[in-house]
């Protein structure tokens, strides 16, 4: 019984050993989580905004878990102690070593790791932001805000490097919007490295560095934020790793002897049995001798008798009839239907983008739809619809898609870039700008993106601010000739040339203006001013066809132009293109009922067509809109005079051989208000109205004379 006794108090140590490591590991984690929090609170943290320093964090867990370390090797050396025998002795100090030797390599390899020269440098090249470039407007100034140390307090701002590209610009650099350092000033080809924080972070704040440029000229001006890591990864955290890799070996060291020693015993077969345990029943009874035969039973006499005679066998039964069973039918196994897996967002995709990439649009579309319904922020899905749409010319159902994926993650480049590509498609210039502009604060030194805000800015009319960024492109990519021929272009002064070539087509210099606006269309082939102002040289100059042809360009850019479609309407009328000129001046009192112009070339028209009622109404909208024009006011008389004095005549010249209604009000509208000025009209007077030919001329004189005759 002692030994049964040893033992139970032996697995009790045990259980005591283990229960106080227990406490002590939740003690040390309590500890652990209070000293965080007191350093936290040294260090500035806070939830908003958001700073949250871990090297604080990283000292204390490797102080805890170091102390912790040591704690728990002593305990695991009482463990040994109390071991009941020498096989768990050895076996735990196998174990123990094998894990203390791992540890110990793994952190003096770390340590040795963070302790090399070349990690510092490293980690502050991957850190550290690239250049970009800022572009001053003339007197102009731009404030870049960054903030320093990172919101885990890892990286930190140590230097900025400024120089300027052309022109001249100062530099300041701003803490919390207080002044952190001098006023440097450069000029073309100059840089200058500024000091941020250059050894360590004191809390965290925002930074500015504020750009003014000196000169009444564009500047652009690059810079680059030098990062640096917090340096105690680099000195107070390799040497607690080191001294942790160093404990570990101290406990090898220590459990070498006693692998040593328990490695004899723990490798016997049998472990020896105490004198007080039984391995037997000792009331069970135990025969020596082997095991007998069966008995032989006694005989009655010594004399053995006869042996029984022989008898015959019995014949052999008859055989049974065999009867043949019928062989029953094969039963072949019916084939499995294989089950058909059920189609996820992901395959739909796969087949879709499959689709795709052969050109079957329609197809890939209905899949990406399809996977959609199934999932609907599907990443993937949307993206090839998008793409779908945008090669159907689907373009504002693309620009529904991809703005789904913004809304998603802002930092989408592919949707911006796509966006502002559609944009510039469909000529919406200022969209087209929003979405660059968006794409430019991701990547600030994409060519294209730069190229893109510069097309759109020439288009809105911004040449400047176009020119700008055109240079800003050419800095990045200097070998793309298309932006060097678009500076040269936007570098010409349109506006000047369009003032000049105004005013020679005021002043009936015709091909001179022509000139000029050919110049500016070289430029810019699509400025509708330009376009128009040709359109009325030519029409001045007597060239309707020519002007006809310049409206139609800027129709086809612009279909709601409103001056476009004024000058196209009133040429078409001189022409006497009746219906074209009613067309197009429909269209611009539709497009802008505010116009009072649009309304009275209206009435025109109509009043030419003999429509009067039509005119009145289109000469009373432009009356209400211009109340004092005394030209509108007269058309509006003379259309109620001719309804109480003309009807007459009217009716009389449409039943005139040759004569109908549009020809009848053109003779009135050219001065013929009386029979008596039908009388004393000569042929070639008459034949001076449009469409009066000269057998029209004589029948109205035949007609009207025999009239006149019969009256007196």
């Amino acid at each position: 019984m002692s030994g049964y006794h040893d033992r139970l108090q032996g697995t009790d140590r045990l259980l005591r050993i283990r229960r106080i490591r227990k406490a002590v590991f939740a003690g040390l984690f309590a500890l652990g989580i209070v000293l965080i929090f007191a350093r936290l609170e040294g260090e500035g943290a806070s939830l908003k905004p958001f700073f949250l320093p871990v090297n604080g964090i990283i000292e204390v867990a490797l102080i805890m878990g170091l102390t912790a370390s040591i704690i728990g090797l002593f305990l695991r050396n009482l463990e040994i102690r109390h071991a009941l025998r020498d096989n768990q002795r050895f076996l735990m100090a196998k174990s123990s070593m094998t894990r203390a030797l791992r540890t110990a390599a793994f952190a003096i390899g770390l340590a040795i790791a963070l302790l090399l020269a070349i990690t510092p440098a490293l980690a502050t090249t991957l850190f550290s932001d690239p250049l970009q470039v800022v572009s001053l407007k003339p007197n102009g100034s731009e404030v870049v805000t960054f903030t320093s140390p990172d919101a885990l307090g890892l990286t930190f701002v140590t230097y900025a490097t400024v120089g300027v590209t052309n022109g001249a610009a100062s530099v300041e650099v701003k803490r919390d919007n207080m002044t952190a350092g001098a006023n440097q000033t450069l000029t073309t080809g100059q840089r200058v490295v500024l000091s941020i924080e250059p050894s360590m972070w004191a809390e965290y704040a925002s930074w500015s560095l504020v750009f003014l440029n000196l000169r009444n000229v564009s500047t652009l001006v690059t810079f680059d934020l030098q990062k640096g890591i917090i340096p105690t990864l680099f000195s107070t955290v390799p040497f607690l790793v080191f001294l942790y890799g160093a404990t570990q070996i101290g406990w090898w060291l220590v459990l070498r002897p006693i692998r040593e020693r328990t490695k004899v015993t723990s490798q016997r077969s049998a472990a020896e049995i105490d004198s007080g345990e039984r391995v037997f029943d000792p009331s069970a009874p135990i025969s020596d001798a082997p095991p007998t035969a069966r008995p032989v039973p006694m005989k009655s006499s010594f004399v053995e008798p006869p042996p029984p005679a022989r008898s015959t066998p019995p014949p052999p039964p008859a055989p049974a009839p065999v009867v043949q069973a019928p062989t029953p039918p094969v039963l072949r196994p019916t084939p499995r239907v294989p089950v058909r897996e059920p189609e996820t967002a992901e395959t739909l995709v796969r087949k879709a983008a499959a689709l795709l990439a052969t050109g079957n649009y329609e197809a890939a579309l209905v899949g990406f739809v399809e996977a959609l319904r199934l999932d609907g922020d599907y990443v993937p899905a949307l993206q090839g619809k998008a793409r779908c749409q945008e090669r159907l010319n689907q373009h504002a159902d693309a620009l529904e898609t991809y703005r789904r994926l913004l809304a998603k993650d802002r930092r989408n480049v592919d949707s911006l870039r796509a966006v502002a590509r559609l944009h510039m498609e469909e000529r919406h210039w200022r969209e087209c700008l929003e979405a660059v502009e968006d794409l430019l604060r991701l990547r600030p030194n994409e060519a294209a993106a730069l190229e893109m805000k510069g097309d759109a800015l020439t288009n809105l009319g911004r040449r400047p601010e176009a020119l700008a960024a055109y240079e800003a492109a050419a800095t990045v990519d200097p070998s793309d000739a298309n932006l060097r021929q678009k500076i040269e272009e936007v570098r010409v002064d349109v506006p000047s040339l369009l003032s000049r070539a105004l005013i020679a087509s005021a002043s009936g210099n015709y091909t001179a203006a022509l000139n000029l606006f050919d110049d500016i269309l070289e430029v810019e082939p699509s400025n509708g001013n330009a376009l128009i102002g040709k359109a009325v040289a030519y029409r001045r100059s007597g060239k309707p066809q020519e002007a006809l042809n310049c409206l139609d360009l800027v129709l086809g850019v612009q279909p709601g132009n409103s001056s476009a479609l004024l000058n196209r309407g009133t040429i078409l009328l001189e022409q006497g293109d009746l219906e074209d000129a009613l067309d197009s001046f429909d269209r611009l009192t539709q497009l802008y009922p505010n116009d009072e112009e649009a309304w009275a070339a209206q009435g025109e028209v109509l009043l030419k067509m003999g429509r009067d009622d039509d005119a009145q109404r289109a000469f009373t909208e432009a009356l209400k809109l211009s109340p004092g024009d005394e030209g509108i006011q007269r058309r509006i008389l003379e259309l109620e005079a001719a309804k109480t004095e003309g009807p007459d005549l009217l009716e009389e010249l449409i039943h005139v051989k040759g004569i109908g209604r549009a020809r009848a009000k053109a003779l009135i509208d050219a001065g013929f208000d009386s029979p008596e000025d039908f009388a004393k009209a000569t042929p070639k007077s008459l034949m001076a109205v449009r469409g009066v030919t000269r057998k029209v001329a004589e029948e109205l004189l035949e007609h009207f004379r025999a009239t006149m005759a019969q009256v007196r």
